[in-house]
């Protein structure tokens, strides 16, 4: 297994990591919730861990996942108990037409993209209603890594990331493509629900 990456994150056993993770999976859950929709696509669902907490917290939910890591799809189908497709796609050109969704989410991706702001601008074209986002929450999530030793040589900086960004910086790029009804924080991580423009 990676010492780093989704996989390692979700299956991580250490009791403080699962503790954030579980309280970041419940902040999502709340907020699909307060939407009201019960149809979704996961985009950068890696292997699945996000749909399979969804589907236990809500088990009227429906859900497309889809990865550009085949890798991740192939043990999230083998090995993360869901009933979701799961299939390869690429969040900068998604293969389906718009309005497809009421919902699109897509946590812990931007800051994996060259260009944050075109992933962006495509998930809101797919969705119909709502977009909800996550990235991690800088410089907080950088100095939780250094403090335990993660990364030490890049100050924490996780080498997989191209963006890091600040509460700040991270409303100003949500809001230059769609409409931010909410942002808040599930620590090291931030979370936007946005609507889509009009």
């Amino acid at each position: 297994m990676n010492r780093h990456g989704n996989r390692q994150k979700h299956l991580n056993p250490n009791p403080l990591q699962r503790s954030l993770l579980d309280r970041f999976h419940q902040k999502v859950a709340e907020l699909i919730r307060q939407t009201g929709v019960t149809c979704l696509l996961d985009a950068g669902c890696g292997e699945g861990f996000v749909i399979k907490h969804l589907q236990e917290s809500n088990g009227s939910i429906a859900a497309i996942g889809g990865d550009f890591s085949a890798e991740a799809l192939v043990w999230g189908r083998a090995n993360v108990k869901h009933n979701a497709p799961l299939t390869h796609m690429d969040i900068h050109h998604l293969p389906f037409p718009d309005n497809s969704f009421p919902l699109i989410i897509c946590l812990e991706v931007l800051e994996h993209l060259p260009d944050s702001t075109v992933g962006l601008r495509e998930l809101a074209r797919v969705s119909s209603e709502y977009v909800l986002l996550s990235v991690p929450h800088e410089p907080f999530f950088r100095g939780a890594n250094f403090l335990r030793g993660k990364h030490m040589l890049a100050f924490g900086n996780d080498p997989e990331h191209f963006h890091n960004y600040s509460g700040r910086g991270f409303r100003r790029m949500v809001s230059s493509e769609v409409d931010l009804i909410w942002h808040g924080y599930a620590f090291p991580w931030q979370i936007a629900l946005g609507r889509k423009r009009r």
